[in-house]
């Protein structure tokens, strides 16, 4: 059975960097599309209807939102997180907002690439890394069940064990960080920061759903 097409999201204002992006990314594999917008509200709309392998995001487009809240910029933290509840990020972004998405990071749901001279070339290979590891946990199940080689619900049940792994370790992680905050204070009030883990876990939570989807489509469709 031939995989199905990889699809890359990319988000970002600079167009000439998009067109690039696109001529390395698709010619590295075949059955790859690589798709470029100029926002995140239009991310979103296409995340809605297009299951996606990877988002390469520029940190710069927060300030383009159409209706930010309170006429705010967005937070990173609180983009991320939405984003990777659809597909692992690839964020380009200024060194000293890193830590906003660290929890992100460590659940291995997010990479961050901070601004120099290397930073693009290093975040294609990011991407890159993203896409092989979807690849091969796919192909592997696919595999495995094509030629009969051992049993087949075992086989997807070792490839949801695999990609479910690192959100369910961030989603527990914030969760408990969380918990010791609140018996900390024993206040009954929310700790400070507390909307930041929550919209992490939210976004976690349905990164494992997707994912779930995602392997069942692949598999159904051998």
């Amino acid at each position: 059975m031939a995989m199905r097409e990889q699809t890359i999201l990319v988000v970002s204002d600079d167009v000439a960097w998009c067109a690039e992006a696109r001529r390395e990314l698709e010619a590295r594999a075949e059955r790859r599309r690589v798709s470029s917008v100029h926002t995140v509200d239009a991310a979103r709309k296409i995340l809605e209807v297009t299951p996606v392998a990877a988002i390469l995001l520029e940190e710069k487009v927060l300030g383009a939102e159409t209706n930010p809240p309170l006429g705010r910029k967005p937070r990173l933290e609180s983009v991320v997180s939405t984003l990777a509840g659809y597909a692992p990020v690839v964020v380009m972004g200024a060194a000293e907002h890193q830590a906003e998405v660290a929890a992100l990071v460590a659940a291995g749901v997010v990479d961050y690439v901070a601004h120099g001279c290397s930073c693009r070339p290093t975040a294609l290979e990011l991407v890159e890394k993203r896409l092989r590891q979807a690849y091969s946990a796919v192909a592997h199940t696919i595999h495995e069940v094509k030629h009969g080689n051992g049993d087949a619900s075992g086989e997807f049940g070792e490839v949801l064990r695999h990609e479910l792994n690192n959100p369910l370790t961030g989603i527990l992680g914030n969760a408990e960080l969380l918990l010791a905050e609140v018996r900390r204070k024993s206040d009954g009030r929310i700790p400070h920061g507390a909307q930041q883990r929550l919209e992490t876990i939210a976004a976690l939570a349905v990164r494992m759903r997707e994912t779930v989807r995602r392997l069942s489509q692949e598999l159904e469709a051998r």
